[in-house]
């Protein structure tokens, strides 16, 4: 049965069993996640994390032609000032206080839909929930269905509460369903001549390196539902086949594309260093009956890159990835092959799915670090200083603590890293994060204290 059929999308705990609490080694991630349900943990303090209403907001702010409505308090709308750097996208907010709280906020919703469509004219807009809207259960569907025959445009619910998901790409799973479920174009008879790519967290830049590729390849595409359109995500169902660019954030979009809506999924690996770009494209060149050429492409691009690839510049480097469990295989392999001693690892989260990324490492020991957490830099710190770590290779952002405990940060943050031209960029990257190593003067953001206990100190078992 398809998900389609429930109201909203489960949380990734509920849908996937997904772990965001482990702090350890390898080998006992494995051993954790071996089973058919992954036992829960809980952090008895937490320092920083995120949840799924922003990784909502984030995709959302990225779709043209739509006006995203935060439904809660003032302060749930800082998402918003968050992403001022953004001009192609509008939000309002229903500014929801206390009182409202309590006796409804129908009007206010009501008044921010029309003045959004009346200012903006928009072909879609989203109505994000927040803590307050989910504790109060206001009645947004009523509105819903009161104002959208009048306006004439899709008025979708994004059911975000805030606090039922500690897995923040959750809010993926949620966005997703509600755009396929009320978006989509369901009447489909024929096929089109295009492939939908899926993008939900990928920079611009990562984008346009794949779309580089397609461009060359003469593949017709689009991209969903990051940098997307109204009119493009209706006609997703219309595609000759889907592949994803992160795998464990658009499985979801494309699976139930292909259960639904008979889209073929492409299933392969981010695109990332050389092998996972090839395997990536391969996979789609066979899909497409165009291998030969497919194959010439590759053998050019590798040629090129063999030109630049120096095999040793990590050499005697200890290494630290903190990245999607399902982009830390194509990064370790590569910044193993350059030479360097990958001795960790930290990911948001491990799931049913993702786990068998777990048994792919085989280019870590199996004591080496294994940290499953949203956010917790504590944890990472402690480690960094205990293990000596000479480069932490990041695709998060805030990572100043890190070159507090002697590393240094080599960050994917508005770079390529997918296709074959991000293995240029992330060897050029790591270039000039050598050239400053041993420059650092700074005291560490933590006290000796508390780097003197374990890294999972605060990371219990869950009592049942």
């Amino acid at each position: 049965m398809s998900f389609l059929d429930d109201r909203k999308a489960l949380t990734r705990e509920k849908r996937l069993s997904a772990l965001s609490h482990f702090h350890g080694t390898l080998e006992g991630l494995i051993d954790e996640t071996s089973g058919t349900e992954i036992k829960q943990r809980i952090r008895t303090f937490s320092q920083i994390h995120v949840d799924e209403t922003i990784y909502a907001f984030d995709v959302l702010s990225k779709i043209e032609d739509s006006v995203i409505i935060v439904n809660g308090s003032i302060g749930c709308s800082a998402l918003g000032i968050a992403q001022d750097e953004e001009e192609a996208f509008t939000w309002f907010s229903t500014n929801l206080v206390e009182r409202d709280t309590i006796l409804g906020g129908d009007d206010k919703l009501r008044e921010a839909i029309l003045r959004a469509n009346e200012e903006k004219h928009p072909k879609a807009i989203f109505i994000l929930g927040t803590p307050v809207v989910a504790i109060n259960n206001d009645d947004i569907n009523s509105v819903i269905l009161e104002l959208e025959d009048e306006i004439g445009i899709p008025i979708i619910s994004i059911y975000t509460d805030g606090f039922k998901s500690k897995t923040p790409v959750t809010g993926y799973d949620i966005v997703t369903h509600s755009l396929l479920k009320y978006l989509v174009d369901k009447n489909v008879d024929l096929k089109e001549d295009f492939i939908n790519v899926i993008s939900f967290s990928e920079n611009i830049e990562d984008v346009a390196s794949i779309a580089g590729i397609l461009h060359e390849l003469n593949i017709k595409f689009q991209v969903l539902p990051r940098f997307s359109s109204i009119e493009e995500i209706r006609k997703a169902s219309k595609a000759r086949a889907t592949v994803v660019l992160n795998p464990e954030e658009g499985d979801y979009l494309a699976k139930e594309l292909e259960e639904v809506f008979g889209v073929p999924y492409i299933e392969s690996e981010a695109p990332i260093g050389f092998r996972g770009t090839k395997n990536f494209l391969l996979k789609l060149g066979s899909f497409l009956n165009i291998e030969e050429q497919v194959v010439a492409y590759i053998d050019e691009a590798e040629a090129k890159i063999s030109e630049q690839f120096v095999s040793n510049i990590l050499e005697d480097k200890r290494v630290f990835v903190d990245a999607s469990l399902s982009k830390v295989y194509g990064y370790g392999r590569l910044l193993t092959n350059l030479g360097g001693q990958m001795v960790g690892f930290s990911s948001p989260f491990v799931d049913l799915d993702n786990k068998k990324q777990l048994k792919r490492f085989d280019f870590l020991q199996k004591n080496a670090i294994a940290i499953i957490g949203n956010g917790q830099q504590f944890e990472k710190a402690n480690e960094l200083e205990k293990n000596h770590i000479d480069i932490f290779f990041s695709e998060n952002v805030g990572n100043s603590y890190v070159t507090d405990e002697g590393a240094v940060v080599v960050s994917t943050k508005n770079r390529v890293t997918y296709g074959f031209e991000g293995v240029d960029v992330i060897i050029a990257s790591i270039r000039r994060a050598l050239r400053l190593q041993g420059k650092n003067g700074n005291v560490s953001s933590y006290k000796d204290s508390f780097k003197r206990r374990s890294g999972n100190w605060y990371v219990k078992q869950e009592v049942s």
